[in-house]
């Protein structure tokens, strides 16, 4: 479920959020760290360094390394469990790390063109992807449309007994487009429409499924997902600035459909405020909520959920309903004070360091802590 929650409610955009800046032609050398805790006793510490170096008029390249440590507790239940079955009575432990390079073009003074690869490697997962977005402001600068798309080659694996790993294919196709219109020079709104395709092994290979015979006892059973998927969303977002006390405000609304049924929805409030020219303060609400997929069942019963059964079935939390709850404080120390009043500190005058705190809990008794350090050195 940790690492489930950490990509669903988008911490692997706070990772990756100077790679977003990157895309605008801005130069950045970004450290990021973040530590988070599960009430199962689960943990992730993740390292990042960034980098985004112009190197012509409009030719910026980018780089992006990431590792990560992730700590699972030893297996308590048959059902669920997101790690190797052997050696289930000990603490699990893992790295990942990733690599990012890409380059960015801008074509002319409206239109960029950004292409970029990256490589993750864990004991028992690795992938591979290709990314590319275009990018035109039109209607004098008023309007920008973006168009994105990405290509993921997975190789799923699954630690068995002996040790060796096993290995199944994953195919994602990604595409997504992106219309900012500003409307005043205080409010922009934005709309998106993205879609994603998955191909090939589409279960956890480590998760079980409780099935029930007439006398109420159960045996353990692989999960069974369908091999693939059409997923779906719109977004809309409302941007305003609030001059005349230093701050900003954000709303967005995401609604989400694909083909097992599931549908949901999403709420996200943000308000940034300056306390003083140095440090600003920011505040996150959100709320989600969701339905079932078509073959989630409370439980599930009879020999066709079994080993040798043809029947699909789960343990995955996020294909049955529930509603979650994101708060979210920050705070941002900004160095360019500091950097105009001590020449030898000039360097550090577009550098900004940020302390964050997510708190997480959703209507199947689980909540998470989330702590996270970014460093952005601004050279």
């Amino acid at each position: 479920m940790m690492l489930d929650f950490i990509k669903k409610n988008g911490l692997v955009f706070l990772l990756f959020a100077p790679i977003a800046l990157m895309a605008q032609g801005q130069e950045s050398l970004g450290v990021t760290t973040y530590y988070f805790s599960d009430s199962g006793g689960n943990s992730v510490s993740t390292t990042s360094f960034n980098l985004a170096k112009k190197v012509f008029g409009r030719t910026v390249l980018l780089f992006d390394l990431e590792l990560d440590n992730v700590t699972v507790p030893p297996v308590t239940a048959s059902t669920g469990a997101t790690r190797p079955s052997r050696e289930s009575s000990k603490e699990f432990q893992k790295t990942r790390s990733q690599a990012i390079v890409g380059i960015e073009q801008g074509l002319d003074a409206y239109t960029s063109l950004m292409i970029s690869g990256y490589r993750s490697h864990e004991q028992d997962y690795q992938s591979t992807s290709l990314i590319g977005s275009l990018s035109r402001e039109l209607n004098e600068q008023n309007t920008t449309v973006t168009v994105r798309g990405q290509y993921i080659g997975d190789q799923v694996g699954e630690i068995l007994a002996d040790g060796t790993v096993f290995y199944r294919d994953k195919t994602t196709y990604w595409g997504a487009v992106n219309i900012s219109q500003l409307m005043s020079p205080t409010v922009v709104l934005n709309f998106s429409y993205d879609g994603i395709y998955y191909d090939g092994f589409l279960s956890d290979p480590y998760r079980q499924v409780r099935v029930f015979d007439e006398t109420n006892d159960f045996e353990a059973s692989p999960e069974m997902h369908p091999d693939t998927r059409l997923r779906q969303a719109l977004t809309a977002k409302f941007s305003k600035a609030i001059p005349d006390i230093e701050a900003s405000f954000f709303s967005t609304y995401r609604y989400y459909w694909d083909d097992w049924e599931v549908a949901s929805h999403t709420a996200d409030l943000q308000f940034n405020k300056y306390v003083n020219p140095e440090v600003i303060v920011r505040m996150d609400y959100r709320y989600y909520t969701q339905g079932d997929a078509y073959f989630w069942q409370e439980r599930y019963r009879g020999e066709q959920f079994s080993e040798t059964g043809t029947s699909l079935r789960t343990a995955d939390y996020k294909l049955r309903s529930f509603s979650s709850n994101n708060f979210g404080l920050s705070l941002s120390y900004l160095f360019k004070e500091v950097a105009r009043k001590n020449r030898e500190l000039a360097f550090l005058e577009n550098a900004t360091i940020e302390i964050r705190y997510f708190r997480y809990f959703n209507t199947l008794d689980f909540s998470a802590n989330i702590y996270q350090l970014n460093v952005n050195l601004g050279i």
